[in-house]
């Protein structure tokens, strides 16, 4: 193999010098300096070509002085036509891990980490600088935006006093930051909220996923007042959230029976259901078992439901009554919120005392007696979930317990013992649910004697008798859960009527059910009259409009039938009568609300 020395491998083309070089040697001898020609082209063909040899012939070319370090090494490999000269220079130190500095026409070049070394930054960097004065927001709040934003090598420095951020970064990340902060330093309002029913603090989770990142969220925990700042268009989105969060909880009137059976020979497995209602449990009581209950130690526990409108509670007491002896142990009635507990106790709470002793540096014991209280009895626990179509969720735990005493160096110590059940049902407003099965077991001494005789010694025994009775009983739970509405009303469930129409209320609030009641009563009256008018057979229309407060319809109504255009034309003009409709009732926080009525046709058989 023939080597060939260094300059055979250069191919170069001047396209401004007019000189052209191929397969000849370098000259030993530099031109004489000329100007610095930056702008001229050049087209470049080389191939393994040491460094300093194309810094040579960069500076032949160019007029430019350039000063290599000593650690620049490397060959260099680089195809390129008709480019600048000064851009076909920073190729190549780019692509070999090299750097520059330049004074004038002298251009000192060095590897990339010498440089670093020397100016504490990378040299592929070459970071600009910005300073920028924030009008309306807070520069704490923009720089941490823009800490996000920003490269590796950028610095994002907020200088409070003087409300200015000073910026430092490549010059496209530099641009990115400079549109951000235009976008967020616009000016901010500030909106007082005075909530009723959320609580300030909660509130705060639920809107900071949509606050901009310049949004500040305040608030006041004795008032229960919200204080948000943010831009306007933010605020927008925040006026609906908080109206539609802030609504009055559903609560829940629960009517309970806390009744106790007395199990007999023929009951010692518990309550025979069929038996106490004669086998006809569809026509008599419409009851039906849901399945059994889960949990403690309650044997044999079941839920039932019953659903028409009679007191079924006093009906199942009195067919008890007839098989067994019953007693009521409560009959409370009490109001809870939606989604919170409620609890009934019938019974005792034990006293339970503890001494702690203690020993200190002084040698004598001090005793701190310290009282705990135990809840022993029948404890009912409910916690109700109402849903928009009237239906109530249910968690229910029913408990019975008792205690017996004993002691230990002097200290009361009962022992509970306790049978529980729970279970979650969904039943309808005013549906009573009952809850059996809890089974406990008791034993009682009597003892007969005759008179004076039975009390004397050795030969008393022959006069008196000791009987000892087992005892099973039974806890029977009767619940009716009733819906009461923000107005202090009950929850009704509509009625069927012809033609018969069905009310959804959409999203913007709730409003009365005597409100709701009202609309339906106007369009129903309506639709009647007009189906009539034109002789209408079976059909149906789907009718969905929009009220606001003041009872005046928003936007066009959208009427629709499969059973063609003669229904929906009947229903337009049954709308249009029905107008106007009245406001909404005083304390309604609703601003909007859309109603959705489905109404049926259903003519009379000849």
């Amino acid at each position: 193999m023939i080597k060939r020395p260094r300059a055979w491998v250069l191919g170069v083309v001047l396209a401004a010098g007019g000189l052209m070089a191929s397969g000849q040697a370098a000259p030993t001898a530099a031109p004489e300096p000329v100007p610095a020609r930056i702008g001229q082209r050049i087209s470049l063909d080389l191939k393994g070509v040491d460094i300093l040899d194309v810094l040579k012939l960069f500076s032949q070319k160019s007029g430019l002085n350039f000063i290599a370090g000593r650690n620049v090494s490397g060959r260099v490999t680089i195809f390129v036509n008709d480019v600048d000269v000064w851009d076909a220079f920073e190729l190549i130190i780019g692509a070999n891990d090299l750097a520059y500095e330049r004074h004038g026409t002298i251009i000192t070049v060095m590897m990339a980490r010498d440089y670093e070394l020397i100016y504490g930054e990378k040299f592929q960097a070459r970071t600009e600088n910005a300073l920028v004065a924030l009008q309306y927001v807070k520069v704490v709040q923009v720089a941490t935006v823009l800490n996000q934003v920003k490269s590796s090598v950028g610095r994002v420095v907020a200088d409070e006093t003087t409300n200015t951020l000073i910026l430092s970064d490549v010059p496209t990340r530099l641009q990115e930051m400079q549109v951000i902060i235009k976008e967020l330093d616009r000016p901010t309002e500030t909106r007082i909220y005075s909530l009723n029913y959320t609580e300030a603090e909660k509130l705060k989770e639920k809107l900071q996923e949509i606050l901009s990142p310049i949004g500040t969220f305040t608030f006041d925990a004795r008032t229960n007042k919200a204080m948000i700042t943010d831009l306007r268009e933010v605020l927008a989105r925040t006026d609906t959230i908080i109206k539609a969060i802030d609504q009055p909880d559903g609560q829940v009137l629960i009517d309970a029976r806390i009744i106790k059976v007395d199990l007999t020979d023929d009951l010692s497995l518990g309550i025979d259901w069929t038996q106490i209602f004669g086998g006809d449990l569809t026509t008599r009581t419409n009851f039906r078992a849901l399945g059994d209950v889960v949990g403690g130690t309650a044997t044999g526990a079941g839920v039932r439901i019953f659903t028409t409108k009679d007191d079924f509670t006093q009906i199942v007491i009195d067919a008890l009554k007839e098989v067994t002896h019953t007693e009521t142990l409560s009959n409370p009635r009490i109001m809870v919120a939606n989604n919170q507990e409620a609890k009934i106790l019938v019974g005792t709470k034990e006293a339970v005392v503890t001494v702690t002793t203690t020993v200190p540096a002084t040698g004598s014991t001090v005793s701190s007696p310290e009282i705990q209280f135990v809840d022993v009895g029948t404890k009912l626990f409910v916690t109700p979930n109402v849903k928009r179509d009237g239906n109530i969720q249910m968690k229910i735990r029913p408990e019975v317990s008792t205690s017996t005493v004993e002691t230990f160096q002097t200290n009361r110590i009962p022992i509970v013992t306790s049978t529980e059940a729970e279970t979650n049902v969904l039943v309808k407003s005013g549906t009573t649910v009952v809850i059996g099965g809890l089974i406990s077991r008791g034993e009682s001494h009597e003892v007969n004697q005759v008179p004076l005789l039975g009390s004397l010694p050795v030969v008393g025994r022959m006069f008196r008798s000791d009987v000892k009775n087992d005892s099973k009983t039974e806890l029977v739970v009767f619940l009716t859960p009733r819906i009461i509405l923000p107005d202090g009303s009950e929850w009704v469930e509509p009625a069927d009527e012809t033609p018969a129409v069905a009310l959804e209320v959409g999203p913007g609030g709730p409003v009365p059910a005597g409100y709701q009641a009202e609309v339906r009563k106007r369009l129903q009256q309506q639709l009647g009259q007009q189906f009539q008018r034109a002789g209408l057979g079976a059909g149906a229309v789907v009718v969905s409009f929009v009220l606001d407060h003041e009872g005046q319809v928003v936007g066009p109504a959208d009427i629709t039938s499969r059973q063609g255009d003669a229904f929906v034309e009947a229903a337009r003009v049954a709308f249009k009568n029905s107008q106007p409709f009245p406001s909404f009732p005083e304390g309604s926080t609703a601003t909007e609300v859309r109603f959705r009525m489905a109404a049926e046709n259903a003519p009379a058989a000849p």
